[in-house]
């Protein structure tokens, strides 16, 4: 049997993996933030009654620290010959004893999901594996759609392929069966104001509010993306990479990447505008104002989108 370091930030494909490694045995699964390494341990070193050896699975293994993670290095200077242990975590340091340990005795797999173009063309690929014509316009929408998420758009495709039969899948179908997630909507709806879109932004507006999110939250989410665009268009004018961004503002790369998108089309004078006038809404939606929520709100697009 053997060891297996499955690290990235490729959900979908870990996913997959995992199955694939699996066989079809019962699971032992820990997460690392609430499981010790002792444990885990003893799961590798216990006897499978069905004698096909345990299989013994480890996520989110940033949580453990060095010492905790040499525990496992010195289970695999003597690993239990009948199972299989598959570890998942987003990233180890070159020089952490672990990684070394792994690539000795195992396999190690970095799964970095692909985003923008690429991300586009893995989800066309995906739909052709299913016998879905998926036009690259269609995936960009869908990838959008579900904010450039693997996880959430290879299910979509599925339930595509089994909607769509003998034509191409079209942006009306991808509306129709793929709800978007907030986050999406909140970018679409801040390019939409952005770019002076004003039915296309009430339209999002009205989706945004359909998720069950309230007003006022949905505003301070909005403002959030601002404050995001803001800080994120200086470091890419000091020459900051999308990584780097990503990292200091603590958010995903592919919203890095949007906001690098968004930056180039929103003038910094448009965007200090719209703040204030978020700000202003904010303040209405507490108690500022005597007028109903929604109607606040679309009295903000009308006049962020003139």
């Amino acid at each position: 049997m053997a060891v297996y370091l499955l690290l990235g930030d490729d959900e979908e494909r870990k996913a997959r993996s995992v199955e694939k490694l699996r066989r079809g045995r019962q699971a032992d699964s820990f997460d690392a933030s609430d499981a010790s390494p002792e444990e885990v341990v003893s799961a590798c070193n216990s006897y499978s009654l069905f004698g096909d050896g345990a299989f013994v699975l480890l996520r989110n293994l940033d949580a453990w620290n060095a010492a905790q993670k040499a525990k496992i290095v010195d289970y695999l200077t003597n690993p239990s010959p009948e199972t299989d242990l598959v570890l998942l975590g987003t990233k180890l340091g070159s020089r952490e004893k672990l990684l070394a340990a792994v690539k000795k005795s195992g396999e190690v797999h970095n799964l970095e999901q692909p985003t923008g173009k690429a991300l586009v063309r893995w989800a066309v690929g995906y739909a052709k594996k299913l016998d879905l014509d998926l036009p690259e316009d269609v995936a960009r929408n869908l990838t959008d759609r579900c904010s450039g998420e693997k996880t959430r758009i290879a299910p979509e495709i599925e339930k595509l392929s089994l909607y769509v039969v003998d034509r191409p899948a079209t942006v009306e179908d991808v509306a129709d069966l793929a709800p978007p997630d907030v986050q999406g909507n909140i970018f679409a709806f801040v390019d939409a104001l952005s770019a002076g879109k004003r039915g296309e932004a009430m339209k999002l507006l009205e989706d945004l509010l359909a998720t069950g999110e309230p007003p006022l939250r949905a505003t301070f989410m909005i403002r959030r993306q601002f404050h995001h665009l803001a800080r994120a268009r200086a470091m890419f004018e000091d020459g900051a990479p999308q990584k780097q961004v990503a990292s200091e503002l603590k958010i995903p790369p592919f919203v890095a990447r949007k906001l690098d998108e968004l930056g180039r089309r929103v003038s910094e004078q448009d965007a200090e505008l719209a703040l204030e006038s978020i700000l202003n809404l904010e303040s209405g939606l507490k108690g500022g104002s005597d007028l109903g929520d929604e109607l606040q709100m679309e009295l903000s697009v009308m006049k962020l989108s003139t």
